[in-house]
């Protein structure tokens, strides 16, 4: 159980009741042309930027980005291309210096992005990845960045042609719909594209989708 559960308690009979009601639903889901990984679909590091142009150094958590990785395949059922699959994604955080918030612990949050993938081949071990700068960490955390390593869950949801085809936490809940009472915090979580990590393993994940402008 995170930390939100503090504050957020919900009772177990309803918890199991919405498990077995999410369980049902999604195993209904029949052709799907997008699965995450049985086990260990998420995972979540502590990563160093590369220290090319900086002027100063050091390797400590507090200068570590957040790396959520994911991990998914691309089913037979999709033919040979996905020629698109969304991701969003919710990852669990503590606003300190939410006034709303009681002293100390503040309110729960969750930093929110997307990325779309585009051309996305036939295959069972595809890779996705988001990134959280150092100073974002920092702000929205209790005990250190490490929080977010190894307390914090994460969410996630994926769709092809406009319909959730799969959703994966990372940590097992009692309640599925956990992430929803969360204060969403747009704009803090990081497509590839996005950071100084635009050029890492250039070749483990699929292309990603540019703005419409982009093209012109």
């Amino acid at each position: 159980m995170s930390f939100r559960a503090t504050t957020l308690k919900r009772s177990q009979l309803v918890g199991f009741f919405l498990v077995l009601t999410g369980l049902t639903a999604w195993s209904q889901v029949a052709n799907t042309p997008l699965k995450f990984a049985d086990v260990g679909a998420i995972t979540s590091t502590l990563v160093q930027a590369s220290s090319l142009g900086e002027s100063s150094g050091g390797s400590s958590d507090d200068s570590k980005w957040l790396k959520v990785e994911f991990h998914f395949s691309i089913t037979k059922d999709a033919g040979p291309y996905v020629d698109e699959a969304d991701f969003k994604i919710w990852i669990e955080g503590r606003d300190l210096l939410d006034p709303q918030g009681k002293p100390n612990e503040g309110v729960a949050v969750a930093l929110t992005g997307s990325v779309a993938y585009i051309n996305i081949a036939q295959g069972k071990d595809v890779y996705g990845v988001f990134y959280v700068h150092p100073s974002t960490l920092k702000r929205y955390c209790k005990q250190g960045s490490t929080d977010f390593e190894r307390t914090f869950n994460v969410h996630m949801e994926a769709s092809v042609g406009g319909k959730v085809v799969d959703v994966y936490d990372k940590k097992k809940e009692q309640d599925p719909n956990w992430y929803q009472p969360l204060k969403p915090v747009p704009g803090l979580v990081y497509r590839q594209n996005q950071c100084v990590f635009v050029v890492t393993d250039p070749s483990r994940y699929p292309a990603i989708k540019l703005p419409a402008d982009s093209n012109n």
